[in-house]
């Protein structure tokens, strides 16, 4: 009942904000007598920049003192030639868009983001390649995947990710609450070859002062180029956000869910029909499993506030605090994963490794989590205080967990409580040296003594506004139970219970970045690392691991050329249980101009992603894991790609031939073992925004 009784005060949370943009007129011109900034005609706007509009706003009416305005070099664009006589006054640019994400605690932290209207990673569109991710996957978008870049879950406690469909799924860190001043709307789609849709709609409006309304919805479906590999991935969450106008309180809510129906063939059968081009129609190649699905739903809300434990400074004066107390924060979290797997032939010998199916007629996996947590915060951060401003700060809290799990072929629910003390602390010096340090202990069931100590460093090489560059460095230290699949499973084909040790982490790391290009490394040591064999069975590496990491990433402008870039080189110290490629990257060659007198701007390129040969994990989908496997090397193979985009004025437009190279029948490429990769494809993609 208060499960329901929570969703229905969600449902009508959003209502009235929907019913508050029938005010929404009225509430503006309203404020307009009382706000700060004062839009300028139109027509004076359109004559300046076609693609903005302008606010104009008197610096000698804002209070120095007060955080009710974030700026940001990404926010605000300061012209000299367009300063007005009063020298007080600035332009800023009404048609900036930037958010933060998770909780109130990064808003306070400064953790603001553009929201991206670039064309740098515009045409990648797929979230297993956008922003040069590198993935190993299942001949379709919206599959399970796997990352070719070691990449360790940092977390401790009982985690409820799907790591192999994450890429495909909403959770609360990545919810985005907008920071804006007109309401914002984008809208982006993606037609591709074989009845392949992809559809992004972003909103987010200031309903009434203080209060914001916003949504996310993703859809990626595609029938897929192979038989039974049908994806149909979907993912919304809704978001409102409240602060007092003097900024003593603010809360938060978001409501998401997300649902991946798949279908899962498990592979070609025979990989010679595929090399051979022994059958041109993808169709009626025989795959491995005619009948299997996966479906998974992923939902829950959360709920943040704050409180400054001081009330705020008069308006009135030059008042500086010099001690703040700091703030409280509370926040709720509900989540709830589904997870069913269905098979009608359960003799199929595609089960490796299984044990007597506990049903011989059809297979129906399913497993049920849910997740309560309640977190309890201070922090020294206040009002006019940002962890860049303040010489030192602090924080520290609790959370307190609660879980419940369930399998189908298991009549006891799994039942687990946590409590996890956390802290952390800031020292800043001069602008340009910041140090962070934080821990976590988790004490109760299950993950009873696990820890995270962590400490990062930043400093730039004069200061953080100019500077030659920026070095940073980072440590974690952690000790964690593998996560629960690896120790308690039940279901048709595979079952278990084990008691394995705990993962030990070591992982340093350290990079330089100047403008827009970053060259780093990372050292990663292990004891106990935990993995799926060759048998389908969970295994630990006893003796400690290393693996050493070397990348190159970001872009590199040159006049009307460029190179867009992430290569990353591996080594392991246990090849043969931790399976990576030494190589793999991409690289992005591109040319771009403006045309029609500056009124749009063109861009075209070839991509290129490549991975050196390897003995890639093999996917179970019935367990949703990837594993050890000694069948068959993937690799040593390019693709290439051919795009062209447009952008005028707020419409992004791009043209895709990927796979270019898939036209020359050497049909060696394969995304997984017994996984071909897909054929050369088109792609078309609009994404256009609104701002009113």
């Amino acid at each position: 009942m208060n499960k329901h009784r929570s969703t229905k005060h969600l449902i009508v949370l959003v209502v009235i904000s929907l019913l508050g943009n029938v005010f929404s007129i009225h509430a503006q011109n309203t404020m307009a007598s009382d706000t700060l900034v004062m839009i300028p005609d139109t027509s004076i706007i359109d004559s300046i920049a076609p693609d903005s509009a302008l606010i104009v706003v008197d610096s000698s009416m804002i209070d120095v003192n007060s955080t009710q305005i974030v700026i940001d070099s990404a926010m605000i664009d300061v012209d000299s030639t367009q300063i007005a006589d009063d020298s007080s006054r600035l332009v800023v640019d009404s048609m900036s868009v930037s958010y933060f994400q998770s909780s109130f605690d990064n808003l306070k932290f400064g953790k603001l983001y553009p929201f991206d209207t670039t064309i740098t990673y515009f045409q990648q569109f797929d979230p297993l390649t956008h922003h040069n991710k590198l993935y190993s996957t299942l001949s379709n978008i919206g599959l399970a995947a796997n990352n070719q870049v070691f990449s360790p879950t940092l977390s401790i406690g009982y985690s409820t990710q799907i790591e192999s469909f994450k890429n495909y799924l909403f959770t609360n860190p990545d919810v985005k609450y907008f920071e804006l001043m007109r309401p914002f709307t984008e809208i982006f789609y993606v037609m591709g070859s074989k009845k392949e849709q992809n559809l992004g709609v972003s909103f987010a409006r200031e309903i009434f002062e203080g209060f914001t309304f916003g949504l996310d919805f993703t859809l990626n479906s595609s029938p897929g180029f192979y038989k039974n590999s049908k994806s149909n991935d979907s993912r919304v969450y809704f978001t409102a956000r409240y602060q007092t106008p003097n900024k003593r309180y603010g809360v938060l809510a978001n409501y998401l869910h997300n649902k991946i129906d798949v279908q899962e063939n498990g592979g070609i059968q025979y990989d010679s029909v595929f090399e051979l081009n022994l059958e041109t129609d993808r169709r009626v190649i025989p795959v491995n499993l005619n009948n299997a699905t996966n479906l998974l739903k992923k939902s829950g809300f959360f709920v943040d506030q704050y409180f400054n434990l001081l009330k705020p400074l008069s308006k009135k004066g030059n008042q500086i605090r010099k001690i703040d107390v700091g703030h409280i924060s509370y926040s709720f979290l509900y989540e709830q994963n589904k997870l069913i797997y269905q098979d009608a032939d359960t003799l199929s010998n595609f089960y490796i490794g299984y044990l007597t199916p506990l049903d011989s007629t059809s297979t129906l996996d399913s497993i049920y989590q849910q997740k309560i947590s309640n977190t309890f915060k201070w922090s020294s951060i206040g009002y006019q205080d940002t962890p860049e401003e303040k010489h030192f700060y602090l924080f520290f809290g609790i959370t307190q967990n609660h879980l419940i799990q369930s399998y189908a072929y298991d009549s006891v629910n799994n039942t687990y409580n946590q409590l996890v003390p956390f802290a952390g602390m800031g020292i800043n010096i001069g602008k340009s040296f910041y140090l962070n340090v934080d821990a976590q202990l988790a004490m109760g069931d299950y993950n009873g003594g696990d820890y995270r100590l962590s400490g990062k460093l930043n400093q730039y090489l004069g200061r953080k506004d100019k500077n030659v560059g920026e070095f940073s460095a980072s440590l974690d230290l952690m000790s964690k139970t593998p996560e629960w699949y690896f120790n308690k499973y039940n279901s048709n084909h595979y079952r278990w219970n084990n008691h394995l040790k705990k993962e030990q982490y070591s992982i340093l790391s350290a990079k330089y970045t100047y403008r827009d290009i970053s060259v780093g490394g990372t050292l990663n040591s292990i004891e106990n690392y935990t993995y799926f064999n060759d048998s389908m069975q969970p295994s630990q590496i006893e003796k400690g691991e290393s693996i050493l990491q070397l990348y190159i990433e970001g872009s590199l402008p040159w006049k009307s050329v460029g190179l867009n870039t992430r290569i990353v080189y591996q080594e392991t110290s246990q090849p043969n249980q931790i399976r990576l490629p030494k190589l793999t990257g991409t690289i992005d060659l591109y040319f771009q101009h403006t045309i029609f007198k500056q009124a749009a701007t063109v861009k075209t390129g070839f991509q290129v992603t490549y991975f050196t040969s390897y003995y890639a994990d093999a996917s179970m989908p019935e367990l949703r894991v990837f594993y050890l496997q000694n069948e068959q090397k993937i690799g040593n193979y390019p693709y290439v790609d051919f795009y062209l985009t447009l952008v005028v004025k707020r419409a992004r437009m791009f043209f895709k031939w990927a796979h270019l190279n898939g036209y020359l029948n050497d049909n060696k490429y394969y995304a997984a073992p017994h996984y071909p990769s897909r054929d050369a494809r088109l792609y078309f993609g609009v994404s256009w925004r609104f701002h009113d």
